[in-house]
């Protein structure tokens, strides 16, 4: 015969089966819900950044347009611009409500902004587009190295330790890049934009790169080199047979006065270096492209943009100055 459980036993089996399948509801729903609540999270998140980036970038324009009117201002004031005056000074990191005053305020929800920058002259480095010139003749316009930028390229990269050969190298390479190619069925060269752009160049390195990064740039056109704020390295290169320790002697001289027009600069060379020899259109003392660096930090934002500003001097409207273009940089330059 077969012994069957009592009726009490049953039930509390069942009763227990049931409670099992209860907190395994339970918790799949905890989890279903977990889930949904941390996509959610991820999704408000992702909106917060986008926003304090949003409010970051505009920042960043703000402070650039800021930058622009500084050096219209200047334009109007001076037409010599030397490491003197307001636009060279560096705006150390500040609470931009701090810097706005009082009355205006940038924060929201307990958000903080902080603002800091500075503006380069950039015609105090070399100008890599002066590697090549254009003349007009009866056969059309003609592209063509400058043997005299060439060497002065040569000499620059001699200072800074570089095989100095590397200069007709980029020279033959911008002058593929601004003809579009030499008809010889090679790949035509990509115009270089910025000093990264010689690596294209065999003989060039990533270290080297960042040694000519404070001396080197390419501008839209053919430029001057400001004597009054060009370092050493890049006065010893443009100005031939002028020693580098002699260049070094120049910018003390000049740092005490700077130079009202090239006429100074040629009296302070018959001193110092009369062996000196200034090429036509090489030097001048004032400046029209100008590099705005700046670091904005909002919350947990952060955006560091650098700004290359063209200031002209437009008949009939003033000066006034245009972005050539704007990129991310990797490091704030560091203060002389």
């Amino acid at each position: 015969m077969r012994h069957h459980p009592p009726p009490s036993f049953m039930r509390s089996r069942q009763r227990g089966a049931a409670v099992v399948t209860a907190l395994l509801i339970v918790t799949l729903a905890v989890v279903v819900v977990s889930g949904m609540l941390w996509r959610q999270q991820v999704q408000i998140r992702s909106i917060e950044n986008q926003r304090l980036m949003a409010q970051a970038q505009w920042i960043e324009r703000a402070a650039v347009d800021w930058a622009r009117l500084i050096l219209r201002d200047d334009q109007r004031r001076s037409n010599v611009d030397y490491l003197g005056e307001p636009w060279s000074v560096p705006v150390a990191e500040t609470r931009l409500s701090d810097f706005l005053g009082a009355g205006l305020r940038t924060d929201q929800a307990g958000e903080t902004s902080f603002l800091s920058g500075r503006i380069l002259d950039a015609q105090a480095r070399f100008n890599l587009t002066n590697l090549y010139q254009s003349t007009s003749g009866e056969s059309g316009l003609t592209i063509s190295i400058d043997p005299a930028s060439m060497q002065a390229f040569g000499r620059l990269l001699q200072t800074l330790g570089m095989n100095a050969a590397l200069a007709e190298s980029t020279a033959q390479y911008v002058l593929r890049a601004a003809k579009g190619g030499s008809g010889d069925g090679q790949p035509v060269p990509r115009p270089p934009d910025s000093v990264q752009s010689l690596l294209a160049i065999p003989g060039f390195t990533p270290e080297m790169i960042d040694t000519l990064e404070p001396f080197v740039t390419v501008l839209p056109e053919r430029t001057t080199v400001n004597a009054n704020t060009a370092d050493a390295e890049v006065l010893a290169a443009v100005i031939d047979k002028l020693p580098l320790d002699r260049a070094r002697e120049l910018v003390r001289q000049r740092d005490r006065a700077y130079f009202n027009n090239t006429g100074d600069i040629t009296t302070q060379l018959q001193t110092i270096a009369p062996k000196a020899v200034i090429t036509a259109n090489t030097l001048d003392v004032s400046s029209r492209y100008f590099l705005i660096y700046g670091l904005v930090r909002h919350d947990r934002a952060r955006r560091l943009k650098v700004s290359l500003v063209e200031r002209q001097n437009v008949q009939g409207s003033g000066n006034t100055t245009r972005v050539v273009w704007s990129r991310d940089a990797d490091a704030m330059p560091p203060s002389n």
